[in-house]
């Protein structure tokens, strides 16, 4: 089951203020050429401090939101596998809004003196007559929170978890408007639950696509903390693993992409291991890891509903299928005129082609640079260069 949750940081003071172009006492013709070329009027933030707190803590709430909830707008869901660790984040946001708070509260006379110094900044060389700029510093000052406003400014609000069911209510009742509250909710909702759904199978099939891409051109000696991660970051295996198992736990058909993607996590982090046997395994692992993988989003294919993450990895798979092909035309083409048309190849599809187009040009780049030294000699130096390998004697030591 889903449940709805939400948990919003806001500020109860203003954080910036919009100074229009009238405000600047710039000439007409100057504002309207500023007007015409849509150029944005001046906003100043009023508190540098305050809007780093809010920053901070809306990272925090993006954290919420992208490990332990699939969505669908603004609408955010939870299951009960995942509750206990959103709601101890939460739990840790509101802490740190208190001691946002408190730290604002003591920088009040600090901030209050840079909004002073920035409004002197650009009122100043706007009047001559003293008391028209203070009329206009005293209405820019007012706009600053007081000190009494300034000492609570930060606030969290969570609404849920509110469990939410996807059984179909009976018709209402005429004249019952409880029945007709829930047959709207459930109506309404289902809609929502189900758009989060499409939406959390569409992620899926993406990062399955972009999964492929990187498998093709990866080999054992390529997998590093880049994939596995290590204390200060998560790596890109073990972010697809997380997102898969987040999704899977709501979405039906992806239970066995999430169990392989740990799989391939697992035997990354052997490869690494100090110790030969470990490591040997993880290779193994590896390589069969490759193939279930892509055996498993062939028969994902199979059974999804045509969306653009299903197009993106339906491309993926199929572009994979070449790629082995590209790689030696590449290393066997024999002029510039070949690789050029090889090089429009590579480059397709670059959305979910990344990996697989860089590896290419790089092969490309190396083929042109042999093909550029060796000009019309090439089948020659190569002829030549297996003919020294073949006749190259064993070293006497």
């Amino acid at each position: 089951m889903n449940y709805l949750l939400s948990c919003s940081i806001s500020a109860s003071v203003r954080q910036s203020i919009q100074i229009q172009f009238d405000d600047l006492k710039l000439p007409a013709s100057v504002i309207n050429t500023l007007e015409q070329n849509n150029t944005v009027s001046l906003r100043p933030t009023l508190s540098t401090a305050l809007k780093t707190e809010l920053d901070s803590l809306r990272v925090m709430q993006r954290e919420l939101y992208d490990n332990y909830c699939i969505h669908f707008g603004d609408n955010h869901f939870v299951t009960a596998n995942y509750f206990n660790d959103a709601n101890k984040l939460i739990k840790q946001i509101r802490g740190e809004v208190k001691e946002a708070n408190e730290r604002l509260s003591g920088l009040w006379e600090s901030e209050h003196c840079k909004w002073r110094n920035t409004v002197e900044g650009f009122l100043l060389p706007l009047f001559t007559d003293e008391m028209e700029y203070k009329l206009a510093s005293d209405a820019y000052m007012r706009v600053f929170p007081t000190r009494e406003e300034y000492r609570n400014p930060v606030q969290v609000h969570v609404v849920g978890p509110l469990p939410i069911s996807l059984e179909v209510a009976s018709e209402p009742t005429a004249d019952d408007v409880g029945s007709l509250l829930v047959y709207e909710n459930s109506i309404n909702t289902r809609e929502v639950i189900e758009a989060a759904h499409a939406s959390a199978a569409d992620k899926a099939l993406l990062l399955s696509a972009e999964l492929l891409d990187d498998l093709d051109v990866r080999t054992v000696t390529k997998v590093g903390r880049q994939q596995t991660g290590g204390d200060r970051k998560r790596g890109s295996w073990q972010l697809t693993a997380e997102r898969l198992k987040l999704i899977s736990d709501s979405v039906a058909g992806f239970d066995g992409l999430a169990q392989l993607a740990d799989k391939l996590l697992a035997s990354g982090n052997a490869i690494q291991s100090p110790m030969r046997q470990i490591r040997e395994e993880g290779c193994t692992n590896f390589q069969i890891v490759q193939q279930e993988i892509r055996a498993e989003l062939e028969s994902i294919v199979a059974t999804r509903d045509s969306s653009k993450g299903l197009e993106s990895l339906q491309r993926s798979l199929a572009l994979s299928n070449t790629y082995t092909t590209l790689c030696e035309r590449i290393k066997t083409a024999e002029n510039i005129t070949s690789l050029d048309l090889l090089a429009v190849d590579s480059n397709l599809e670059l959305e979910i082609y990344a990996q697989r187009s860089k590896q290419l040009n790089k092969l490309i780049k190396q083929r042109r640079e042999l093909i550029s030294v060796a000009g019309d000699n090439l089948d020659n130096l190569i002829s030549d260069t297996k003919a020294a390998s073949l006749t190259q004697q064993e070293p006497d030591f």
